[in-house]
């Protein structure tokens, strides 16, 4: 009987004990009246090799951009990390709207995809199970561009 609550008190801490894992989504919302192409400049080659013309966002529609991935729980830091360390955000964020109208953010400045307390981004998790263990497995982390957006750009 002893053996069995031991192996009984293993399997428990062994099914806790794990490092549980994450994934994120990254998406853009285009909630302006125009198409709208929205693009980086990291400082090493990476992301946006793929990407060379930017990523297009339709008016109306979102685009899922990017997907990452950690250990331990879904965390809006841990999704702001990613975005930097995978080289998704460089110093400079660029929107170009359909007319060519642009939008110019820069790191420093901490506006627009690079104010993650702002009201652009929502984030959203969803809870999962390792064992015995729930945590925060799955994250989304949803950036709007709204009509202020095109109101605020400027004439190429």
């Amino acid at each position: 009987m002893k053996k069995i609550g031991f192996f009984l008190c293993l399997l428990v801490i062994a099914l806790t004990a794990c490092d549980p894992g994450f994934g994120v989504d990254f998406k853009i919302v285009n909630d302006s009246s125009h198409d709208v192409v929205f693009t980086s400049n990291p400082e090493y080659h990476s992301f946006w090799e793929n990407h060379p013309g930017g990523i297009l966002v339709t008016h109306g529609e979102d685009s899922l951009f990017y997907q990452g991935s950690g250990w331990d729980e879904a965390e809006l830091s841990k999704a702001k990390g990613i975005l930097f360390y995978d080289q998704v955000y460089g110093d400079t964020i660029t929107f170009i709207f359909d007319d060519g109208r642009r939008l110019v953010y820069i790191q420093e400045e901490g506006e627009g995809p690079y104010d993650f307390e702002g009201d652009h981004y929502t984030w959203i998790t969803k809870e999962g199970h390792l064992g015995l263990k729930f945590y925060d497995q799955y994250g989304c982390l949803t950036y709007t561009i709204t009509e202020e957006d095109y109101a605020n750009s400027i004439e190429p």
